[in-house]
């Protein structure tokens, strides 16, 4: 059996965590045995109680020459891949990394306004002991290639893509959704924009019954601080704050409900949720910054500038207004999407286990699309 090692920072309730357990589900599926260790396990796990009870989670050592050697143990002679969010880089794990048959690193962002000429150079550095670093989408690719200077043949592309939901949601069971809501599915951080979205929403609604309501679903450290803007803006009655919900089929449920997904960030990826919104064919209020326009091919979206509280209300009052007489979920498209990302993940770990030539991929059989253009 071929063994992978993942390794990430902690098991918050995030969307590079989400993407992780997609991760691991295609791997069990493709009778990989895997490996899941987390390096700060302190606090913010909470999605781990969604591994497959097929995984084998381990948990690092806080004391470094344990840690070293803990490493080198569980990574001896096995694929690699790393999957750290906001760009980390976490050099001093690399040396115990040596034993592995391969390294490989997932980027899943631009992080270019989490650097600066150091933390790239160091990033150079350490990717002349990483085989590949896969980047999710073209943003990521263009953040690794011209910002960082990561070179060409150690970078490859996966467009990024979304796991199916296989059974329809149950009906959401609370009150609140009696009455229509709009959703924001974010961690509370001040780069996602949700003093805008407030601001947007209290003058949005200020005319209108207040039954509609804005659901967030997410934590952070500008929690407090929006829960008191919330009050202050005279909407608190009018927001709904669900936290860090990290089950699956919840999430799914909010979404399934929901009249629109709106997203103020002024910064992302391709932030998972908005993929996810496009399951339910909700439509979208996205700003416009280049991880949205990327993200929302497959759905309907409004785009406003960044900070713009007035065209965001406004955005929002048209869709309260003159809601979309039908929801347009293009399941054919989602399906072959994350067919071929699928497919192009095992092919790279693939590549592992076969000789050069043999592009054979264990125990899967090709996608119907081409997976080339």
């Amino acid at each position: 059996m071929n063994h992978i090692v993942l390794i990430l920072r902690h098991f918050t309730v995030g969307g590079l965590e989400r993407v992780l357990l997609s991760h691991v589900r295609i791997l069990l599926d493709a009778n990989y045995d895997v490996t899941v260790c987390v390096l700060d396990p302190g606090r913010d796990n909470a999605l781990v109680f969604e591994l497959p009870p097929a995984v084998h989670l381990v948990t690092a050592p806080a004391n470094p020459l344990q840690r070293h050697s803990f490493l080198r143990q569980i990574v001896h002679d096995r694929v690699v891949i790393l999957e750290f969010g906001d760009g980390r880089l976490y050099p001093t794990i690399r040396p115990a990394l040596l034993t592995a048959r391969r390294v490989i690193r997932f980027c899943h962002s631009d992080y270019s306004h989490l650097r600066n000429r150091t933390k790239n150079l160091l990033d150079r550095l350490l990717a002349a002991g990483e085989d590949r670093i896969i980047a999710v989408g073209g943003r990521s690719t263009r953040f690794l290639l011209d910002d960082v200077g990561i070179p060409g043949h150690k970078v490859v592309t996966l467009a990024n893509a979304i796991e199916p939901i296989h059974a329809a949601p149950e009906p959401p069971p609370w009150s609140w959704t009696a009455t229509g809501y709009l959703v924001a599915v974010q961690s509370l951080y001040q780069h996602k924009g949700h003093d805008t979205l407030l601001q947007a929403f209290a003058e949005a609604t200020r005319d209108r019954p207040s039954d509609v309501r804005l659901v967030i679903i997410g934590d952070g450290d500008q929690t407090i601080a929006l829960h008191r803007l919330a009050e202050d803006l005279h909407i608190g009655d009018r927001v709904v704050w669900l936290g860090a919900v990290w089950h699956r089929d919840v999430v799914h449920t909010v979404l399934e409900g929901a009249a629109a997904f709106i997203s103020t960030s002024r910064f992302e990826g391709i932030p998972i949720s908005i993929l996810e919104a496009c399951q339910h064919g909700l439509p979208l209020i996205l700003t416009d910054i280049p991880g949205h326009r990327d993200g929302a091919q497959s759905g309907p979206a409004t785009f406003v500038p960044v900070d713009d509280v007035a065209a965001t209300a406004a955005a929002i009052r048209t869709l309260l207004t003159h809601p979309p007489a039908e929801r347009n979920t293009d399941d054919d498209h989602i399906r072959a999407a994350w067919e071929r990302y699928r497919y192009q993940l095992l092919a790279e770990l693939a590549a592992t286990q076969t000789t050069p030539g043999d592009d054979c991929v264990p125990n899967q059989a090709s996608p119907t699309t081409d997976i080339r253009r």
